[in-house]
């Protein structure tokens, strides 16, 4: 990987178009050289808000010799297969949260990155928002006292209709804000 590291994101639902790859665009460092969608309608939208590549398949995206990167950014239930697909491919993989569903999907995701010898990483947004970073720096100034109790939430957290909302391998409050 010489110069710039070009980056495909997998996804361009909430998360793919909100986060990652917006955040992709803003980092020094990264190129965003395309995103993945199924939907046709989606993918000229992808062209015109991001002014990148629109692939139509996660094989499409693996085939391409300059992706170096591939962040995924679908359902839960969906990283670790993706994820493994990416590092025998020759590509590093930054996955959303949860990586995985189960031990045995960890340990098949940790044994593809170690073969492939690319780099696997999961995202954690959360832990560099403002009200985190706020709250850690207040904690250690010593500025709230003896904290014996902190409850943090997300409002509309699961809406109905959704896989995010759904109580299944992937979903819900334990599986998918659990990981946070």
């Amino acid at each position: 990987m010489a110069g710039v590291p070009n980056v495909a994101v997998i996804g361009y639902g909430f998360a793919g178009k909100c986060f990652h790859s917006y955040l992709v665009g803003l980092t020094p460092g990264l190129h965003l050289y395309g995103i993945s969608s199924r939907n046709p309608e989606t993918r000229e939208k992808i062209v015109q808000e991001r002014r990148c590549k629109a692939f139509s398949s996660l094989e499409e995206v693996l085939e391409d010799d300059q992706v170096d990167l591939v962040v995924l950014a679908t359902p839960n239930q969906q990283h670790a297969t993706y994820a493994i697909a990416a590092l025998q491919a020759g590509k590093h993989v930054v996955t959303d949260k949860p990586m995985c569903i189960n031990l045995s999907e960890c340990e098949a995701v940790q044994e593809a990155a170690r073969q492939s010898g690319k780099v696997f990483s999961v995202f954690q947004n959360r832990r560099w928002d403002g009200d985190f970073l706020t709250f850690q720096s207040l904690l250690a100034a010593g500025q709230l006292g003896d904290l014996r109790w902190l409850e943090m939430a997300w409002v509309n957290f699961g809406q109905p209709g959704g896989w995010r909302g759904e109580n299944s391998p992937g979903g819900g409050r334990v599986y998918d804000l659990g990981a946070h």
